[in-house]
């Protein structure tokens, strides 16, 4: 919770800061949308970028209906969550509007991917790692928009875009299977859960089925796509795999296959779940 905390105010500062230099450097335009954000709004706030899992960033901007717009650039920085060092700012690339949005809000979009995102960043001189899978988890990209006006006049958009590192398996699934108690029976699990990518290979629940606390797991698969559930952050019980019986990750189907249970008063309670990507 601290490190998420952290996390949390760091981002802040950060996208304060951004702005803040930005609007220092270019002639900001004032105008009603300006004043409330400018005259792009991201398709989205925060994109996980899944190690291995990426070969391709799709961004999507809106272009808002009002003073033309030619050109909009895209900028990038990245930030190391492990030593919330910040890279350099540069282009990464610019999207041609050509006034389009004099009328009627625009929606562009572009692809991206991990070379064109490292390239020319630079953390303390030190360039981003050739291979992506040596990224921190919950290290990430800030992208941040700068609307070209036809005059050559630049407008700083307050609205940015966080691409995160993740890892292949994090997300929302609904979550059903069977939660079996030694005296009261099984009961139907059918419920959405997210999973949190904790390092490259191992994911938490944001929720996990372990009686009505709703304890939370850890989820570690392993090169073969076997998995292992442990105890998660705030689960009070250890969690045993199930005799007999393997849990697994299905890439074709994006599923997960899990069997585990606990110790309770009166015998063993017993989970059986499957996870299926949203």
């Amino acid at each position: 919770m601290k490190n998420i905390l952290k996390y949390s105010i760091f981002t802040l500062l950060m996208a304060q800061l951004v702005l803040f230099s930005a609007c220092l450097k270019d002639d900001d335009l004032v105008t009603s949308d300006a004043k409330t954000g400018g005259l792009v709004v991201p398709g989205a706030d925060v994109l996980p970028y899944k190690l291995g899992a990426t070969p391709t960033l799709p961004v999507s901007i809106d272009v808002l209906a009002g003073p033309a717009v030619s050109k909009v650039e895209v900028y990038k920085q990245f930030v190391n969550s492990v030593t919330e060092d910040a890279s350099n700012k540069i282009l990464l690339t610019t999207i041609d509007v050509n006034n389009a949005n004099a009328s009627e809000t625009v929606t562009k979009e572009f692809s991206t991917t991990y070379t064109e995102l490292k390239a020319g960043l630079t953390i303390g001189g030190v360039a981003l790692p050739a291979a992506e899978n040596n990224l921190n988890i919950g290290d990430y990209w800030e992208l941040s928009f700068v609307s070209i006006m036809p005059d050559g006049s630049k407008a700083v958009n307050g609205a940015t875009t966080l691409v995160s590192v993740a890892n292949a398996w994090a997300g929302k699934y609904q979550c059903t299977g069977t939660f079996t108690h030694p005296t009261a029976g099984p009961r139907a699990i059918n419920e959405t859960k997210t999973l949190l990518a904790i390092d490259a290979t191992t994911c938490l629940t944001a929720l996990g089925d372990l009686g009505s606390s709703g304890y939370d797991i850890k989820i570690k698969v392993n090169a073969d796509n076997t998995c292992v559930v442990t105890k998660g952050i705030t689960c009070p019980t250890d969690v045993y795999m199930t005799n007999g019986k393997t849990s697994y990750y299905d890439p074709a189907t994006k599923k997960f296959y899990l069997f585990y249970y606990y110790i309770g008063s009166g015998g063993n309670r017993v989970i059986e779940e499957v996870y299926t990507a949203k």
